[in-house]
């Protein structure tokens, strides 16, 4: 799974340049897609109405109105997707590649909230615009809330008639949808706060592009409304944004606390896949303090902020210290060390000095000069057969050292191999999205003399020193590209014209933007069309009763003056109900007051499957003692539907109520 994205890596790095590979910065993309959806949504104010009773013709006025608005609201919706994408295939990308055990657990257990708290403002977010799509996300929601103890009255009781729904509570959603970003700014900080120099969004050119198609994406297919909610309509045609708003499949058909348990398990187990799933264990660096001198390149250099500076008892000098609870492996600071004063050990300098020494031993009648070759673990070479002295069948023109980066490689261990009599040195690191970051970036700045510890061209011949980057994918041209540094040849010049990268470019960009825009609008299957149902709801609360508590049971074989005064206990009594249709009793039953002391109101909300056609229907309400009395009647005849209900009902001091 992990080849997938590298061989996505090579084949867009093969026509475009590493700058504008998406797929080489997905959680940047992903941050200013993000940023986008920001900024529209906050223009998209400017015509929206967070109103129940008002948001859907305020977005409708704005289709038909306004331009601009309609750009803002398709941009806001697109781009949220989008973000959502990238996220995904981020977190796919860091799982096949194993970027997320020992250190690197918390930047994957925030990443798992951050996808989290993202979806949930998505699907907050299409509640607000309260058409059917959002009457179906509200009853999932309901149907989830009602299995927690948080309302008395059932959240999913709300959503039965136009009227009953809150206003309150869809102001409470628009707050929250605009609250949430918080949530993930907080959250994206602690997703990244372990990174030195990370990269938060994408380079001008890359940013360029992608507002730019998401722009012409947004006017050529506008982001629309599904029909305005009908709380007594069944079922509807309608698309829906299978991003955010897939799970409607399974709030249709399980209950609230299958739902519960499905979600719990799920997020255990992603949240927990750095234990379950742990890779290799890694050397952890150490410094050794009487070689440090202060110098803070490696802090500096280190692309997971796992070192910092301390003081030292009796010198200014500070010292460094290396945090193994951050610490990767990568190896990037004993490169960046000049005293060698860090010790990685797997393979500490020394002996890695002594390695090369013992490689470049030769007599001049004996062989030609020997190329070395530092090949890092992780890329095109990381599973080259290489034996103790440095010997691979497949490099035979070379002794290979395998590191664990290519940022390991210190410039002065470069000069000491050519000086000792090295023909070539070849350094082999990942290419795009390498696994210790900064690693190839470090090695090329430090050849190039642009970055310290620098590697000293004018006092050696440059161009015996070579530096490729290939990932796991690029095996064969990694080797052909070894092979002929190792014969003194340069590298073949690209034949790929500039219209091939103009049409490729094009192509990426429009198999993204497909990628984005169709499943976001997309046919949701619903179930067959259900029978018409009759729905009826009241809250109303019994009568008190008094009755004699527990404890002045027993009174009758006592003499009367003996006898303690009898307590009364006021309770309420159950609430009746009945339902007939067609003179049939359909329905009969009896609910407890709710309350925390069972002195408060019974509530019901029952539905019943009816046959199409024309039916008298017979309500019976009883909150008296007597379990026989019924007295609240009503009674209409009524055209039942396939694919809608009717709902009848009952509020005390206000009667039946027909929709």
């Amino acid at each position: 799974c992990e080849g997938l994205f590298l061989h996505l890596n090579r084949l867009v790095e093969r026509y475009l340049p590493s700058a504008v590979n998406p797929f080489a910065r997905m959680g940047a993309v992903a941050n200013t897609a993000f940023a986008i959806s920001l900024i529209s949504g906050i223009l998209l104010l400017f015509w929206y109405s967070p109103s129940v009773n008002h948001a859907y013709q305020s977005l409708e006025a704005l289709r038909e109105g306004s331009f601009l608005g309609q750009l803002m609201r398709s941009l806001h919706r697109y781009s949220s997707d989008a973000c959502l994408l990238f996220v995904v295939l981020h977190a796919f990308q860091t799982l096949f590649a194993r970027k997320f055990a020992g250190p690197r657990w918390l930047a994957w257990v925030s990443g798992v909230f951050l996808v989290g708290v993202l979806w949930l403002d998505g699907w907050l977010g299409y509640w607000l615009v309260w058409d059917e799509r959002a009457k179906y996300v509200a009853l999932g929601t309901a149907k989830l809330l009602d299995v927690l103890p948080i309302f008395a009255d059932p959240l999913s009781r709300s959503f039965l008639t136009p009227d009953m729904v809150n206003s309150l509570l869809f102001f409470l959603v628009f707050f929250l949808h605009m609250l949430l970003p918080l949530a993930l700014g907080i959250a994206l900080w602690i997703h990244i706060m372990r990174l030195h120099k990370s990269v938060f969004f994408t380079g001008k050119r890359l940013t360029l592009v992608i507002a730019l198609s998401l722009i012409v994406v947004s006017i050529l297919h506008p982001a629309t409304s599904a029909a305005p909610a009908d709380l007594q309509r069944l079922q509807a045609d309608f698309t829906i944004d299978y991003f955010y708003l897939f799970p409607l499949y399974l709030t249709q058909h399980l209950e609230g606390g299958v739902l519960w348990l499905i979600t719990l398990i799920a997020t255990a187990v992603v949240t927990a896949v750095p234990w379950w799933l742990p890779r290799r264990k890694t050397s952890v660096p150490t410094v050794l303090e009487e070689r440090c001198n202060g110098c803070e390149q490696c802090f500096n250099d280190c692309p997971y902020n796992a070192i910092t500076m301390i003081p030292r008892e009796g010198r200014v000098a500070l010292k460094s210290f290396i945090d193994p609870r951050k610490c990767v492996g990568c190896g990037i600071c004993v490169g960046s060390c000049d005293p060698a004063g860090i010790i990685y050990p797997a393979l500490p300098p020394l002996a890695a000095r002594r390695w090369v020494n013992q490689a470049v031993q030769h007599s001049p009648e004996e062989a030609p000069a020997v190329n070395v070759a530092f090949v890092c673990a992780e890329s095109a070479g990381g599973d080259l057969a290489v034996d103790a002295d440095g010997f691979s069948p497949e490099l035979p023109d070379y002794r290979v050292l395998p590191v664990p980066c290519a940022g390991w490689v210190h410039p002065l261990l470069v000069e000491r191999a050519i000086r000792r009599g090295a023909q070539r040195v070849l350094i082999v690191g990942c290419g795009s999205d390498p696994y210790c970051r900064k690693g190839p970036a470090w090695t090329e700045e430090r050849l190039e003399g642009r970055r310290k510890p620098a590697f000293r061209r004018e006092k050696l011949n440059g161009a015996r020193v070579g530096f490729l980057q290939f990932n796991r994918a690029d095996r064969k041209r990694f080797l052909d590209a070894a092979r002929a540094f190792a014969r003194g040849e340069s590298p073949e010049p690209s034949s790929i014209s500039r219209w091939q990268k103009i049409a490729l470019a094009a192509m990426l960009v429009i198999g993204l933007n497909t990628i984005t825009v169709a499943p976001s609008d997309a046919p949701f299957l619903a179930s067959a069309s259900p029978a018409p149902e009759l729905v009826v709801t009241f809250q109303l609360p019994g009568q008190f009763v008094e009755q004699p508590t527990a404890s002045t049971g027993g009174q009758e074989e006592l003499l009367p003056h003996m006898r303690s005064p009898v307590t009364l206990e006021r309770r309420r009594v159950p609430v009746r109900l009945r339902v007939t249709v067609d003179g049939k009793e359909l329905l009969r039953n009896a609910y407890k007051p709710g309350g925390l002391f069972s002195d408060g109101t019974s509530i019901a909300v029952e539905r019943l499957p009816i046959p199409p056609g024309t039916h008298t229907v017979g309500i019976d309400i009883g909150n008296t003692p007597d379990p026989e009395e019924w007295n609240f009647h009503a009674e209409q005849v009524l055209e039942f539907t396939a694919g809608y209900r009717h709902v009848v009902r009952f509020e005390k001091g206000v009667g039946f109520r027909w929709y």
